[in-house]
């Protein structure tokens, strides 16, 4: 029987269908939109049974879920109508609101028509969802539920509207209002669970606002206030617009806990003796929680609401003069919370305005609403406003967007991308994009080094089960499947790593009579640091030391001119790699040997001693020297010491050249830096990416582009733009091959046509 019915039910064809889901009732109203004018043909109003609800915000799903499917059921029984669609508001809890401007260049328009307004319009809102976003601190994520336009301008001229004009510049500003995503999943969730698909949603002091000041009478500084059971919902007119939105969590209940706390009652008693007293009641009965019964006078109840009511008129009045800066000229209050006794003169009071000057809205002051005979109070102007405002396409229609098998509920833009569907959903920009490993930067010997953090590993996308981009569209229904991209390592390295200690032989060496430490070192910001020190970002190393015998000979500013130098039997030259042990003696051109304690010839002047090769980095560390810097640093005089010298002589000075000076040099001791260029790990290449120079470590093979990917920070995302790729100015891809020495570009532009927006 029950599906022969639903047979008999005809389509909802264009009747409208509005639900306002309030924390303690369900209104439903249904009716026809007929030449700007809304005809009401049935409404309804089903009371919460249990608290659902909190402060506006869906609680229980299934419970609220319940109360919809009985008015629903009631208005499809009652007009044989088959409801499927339905539009509906959202009240303000955690509400946040942005004003933004945005300039739009349509020189090349010959007319602006409705499209090219929306259009501007959704950039602008996007625009205020990205300054949301960025100033987002926390992963919660907000849907925009609703917009007013403050102003529209062209060529700097304030206009009323822009369709049909022509011009060069629109200025459009706005104030757009985002709440939380769990305040519009809820409710969502409760029409998907009674399959009404939504067609609007707003919010509700929007809804209220479209019925009770319509646009003609918004040079009025105007507050309207929608008081419920759970919120207090504002919205700010004025100068011909909707300047702000505001919201307390102070309304109807608190009125509702202070009778429960008094007269012990269960929440629906306190409930209901609060109506009576609203409608002026002059004895009130009840049974408290025990079962006692009870009678109290109306007036009693109103006289110990008192306090309760006058911060309720407190917390709305404080929200007024915040969001407006100042109090109005004229305030409407709305909903059913409006209806509590003595709430009209108390803001009048606290706002400082006439008495006259705050009213009640309700059938009476409705525009654009024809009740059709019914005299609707304030509690049901909210419900007809979302009708309106659905029917005047200022609500907003979300498309459901799968990702990885979770439903996700975005803005209906008609131009979504999947980095954007990928970004509601909540994954970051390095999950979707893939993030390079960090840079390691320092300084070797005064030449700027860097080290390329690993590269990332890109996201794996699929629309459809088709692989896509992220810049690929998505709409209504799409499933987006995504492997989230890998983030490289961050580069390290030691000092063995970029100075190679291992590529150097250590030891002690005898020349001209003397010992000399071959080997290297390296100095870090000052301070000499071991070979497995982990180089941190902008470090400043410094290396110097002996590698081969011409770094030993301009040690000791020596010549060649006139003798010749071997090891052993073997000649050596300048170019001669030093080994621990060696023991280099000096040879006439006679071919004889010269006394191990004879000066080494001088080189002749005026030629400068040759700057050493770029071979790496290496250390000098002469013995004596090390002594004489020691005893300099602890303050001895030279000469003194030469004195002290003579004057031991006594049998000792005669056997100087014949002293052991193996011992290993002092840490400390202070030697001249040889600088030197070391490539990274004895390999890699050398290029240019965006004109800084960076170093790619070794590989097997070949270089191509795309292994500069990762030394970049670039957006792909950015609308309207191109990829443009070049190796030393000559156009090229991501396989191109790179060489060392190439100058490479990889950056975004725009594209070469003429934007809308700018």
């Amino acid at each position: 029987m029950e599906a022969t019915a639903e047979k008999e039910l005809k389509p909802q064809g264009d009747l409208v269908f509005a639900l306002d889901i309030g924390t303690r009732t369900v209104v439903g109203v249904v009716g026809e939109y007929i030449d700007d004018k809304f005809y009401l043909q049935d409404y309804v109003s089903v009371p919460h049974t249990k608290r659902a609800m909190v402060d506006g915000q869906v609680e229980d799903i299934k419970q609220v879920a319940k109360i919809v499917a009985q008015a629903k059921g009631i208005l499809e029984e009652r007009n044989g109508v088959q409801l499927t669609k339905v539009s509906i508001a959202a009240a303000g809890r955690a509400l946040k609101t942005v004003q933004v401007q945005m300039e739009f260049d349509v020189s090349d328009r010959d007319g602006l028509t409705e499209d090219i307004v929306k259009s501007m319009e959704v950039e602008t809102i996007q625009k205020a969802q990205s300054m949301l976003d960025a100033s987002n601190t926390g992963r919660t994520l907000f849907y925009c539920v609703g917009h007013s336009i403050i102003s529209y301008k062209l060529d700097d001229y304030k206009i009323i509207s822009l369709e049909g004009h022509k011009g060069d510049r629109v200025t459009i500003d706005l104030v757009a209002a985002f709440l939380p995503s769990i305040v519009v999943e809820g409710l969502y969730s409760v029409m998907d669970i009674n399959g009404l698909e939504v067609t609007s949603l707003t919010l509700e002091p929007i809804a209220a606002m479209n019925v009770i000041v319509p646009p003609e009478i918004r040079l009025i500084n105007i507050a309207l206030i929608d008081i419920g059971a759970g919120t207090s919902d504002i919205a700010i007119a004025k100068n011909g617009s909707v300047v702000a939105y505001a919201m307390a969590t102070t309304a109807g209940d608190e009125i509702t806990e202070e009778i429960i706390r008094t007269y012990l009652v269960d929440f629906n008693t306190a409930e209901r003796i609060k109506q009576s007293c609203s409608n002026g009641d002059e004895e009130i009965e009840y049974r408290d929680i025990l079962g006692n019964p009870h009678k109290a006078k109306g007036s009693d109840v109103s006289k110990m609401l008192t306090p309760a009511v006058e911060s309720l008129a407190d917390t709305i009045c404080n929200a007024i003069t915040e969001a407006n800066g100042a109090s109005p000229a004229a305030v409407f209050l709305v909903g059913g919370g409006s209806l509590i006794e003595g709430l009209t003169p108390l803001v009048a009071e606290k706002l400082g305005i006439d008495e006259t000057r705050v009213a009640i809205g309700g059938g009476d002051f409705l525009k654009n609403v024809d009740e059709c005979g019914a005299k609707l109070g304030a509690e049901y102007v909210t419900p007809l406003g979302i009708a309106v405002t659905s029917m005047l396409e200022q609500g907003y229609d979300f498309s459901v967007i799968t990702v990885n098998d979770s439903k996700v509920r975005v803005f209906d833009t008609k131009q979504l991308s999947v980095y954007e569907a990928l970004t509601i959903a909540g994954y970051k920009s390095h999950e979707i994009m893939g993030r390079s490993g960090r840079n390691l930067t320092y300084t070797l010997n005064g030449a700027r080094r860097t080290i390329k953090g690993g590269a990332m590993t890109p996201a794996e996308v699929f629309v459809n089960e088709r692989p896509a981009s992220i810049m690929t569209k998505v709409t209504q229904g799409d499933r987006i499947r995504i492997s989230p991209a890998m983030s490289g390592y961050n580069a390290t390295a030691t000092l063995s790593d970029v100075v190679g200690y291992d590529r150097f032989n250590s030891g002690v060496v005898e020349f001209g009579g003397d010992k000399y430490a071959i080997g290297m070192r390296a100095v870090v910001n000052g301070e000499k640091k071991d070979p497995d020190y982990q180089i941190q970002p902008l470090d400043s190393i410094e290396t110097s030391g002996i590698v081969t015998f011409g770094d030993l000979l301009r040690i000791v500013e020596g010549g060649t001119d006139g003798v010749e130098y071997r090891v052993g039997e073997d000649p050596i030259t300048e170019d001669y790699v030093l080994e621990n042990g060696d023991v280099i003696r000096m040879y006439d051109s006679y071919g004889n040997i010269i006394g191990e304690n004879i000066e080494v010839p001088e080189k002749p002047a005026p030629a400068p001693a040759p700057e050493p090769e770029n071979n790496g980095p290496v250390v000098a560390i002469r013995v004596a020297d090390l002594e004489a810097a020691q005893n300099e640093n602890n303050g001895e005089n030279a000469e003194e010491s030469a004195e002290n010298t003579e004057e031991d002589a006594d049998g000792e000075t005669a056997d100087a050249a014949n002293t052991d000076k193996t011992a290993e040099p002092a840490e400390e001791a202070p030697v001249k830096p040889i600088k030197s260029a070391i490539p990274f790990n004895g390999g890699g290449i050398h290029v240019e990416i965006n004109g800084d120079e960076v170093i790619l470590p070794p590989r097997n093979g070949d270089y191509i582009l795309l292994d500069l990917l990762n030394s970049i920070n670039i957006d792909p995302a950015v609308p309207n733009s191109e990829i443009v790729l070049e190796i030393n100015g000559a156009p090229a891809n991501f396989s191109s091959y790179i060489s060392n020495g190439d100058k490479a570009v990889i950056k975004v532009q725009e594209r070469q046509e003429r934007k809308i927006a700018k």
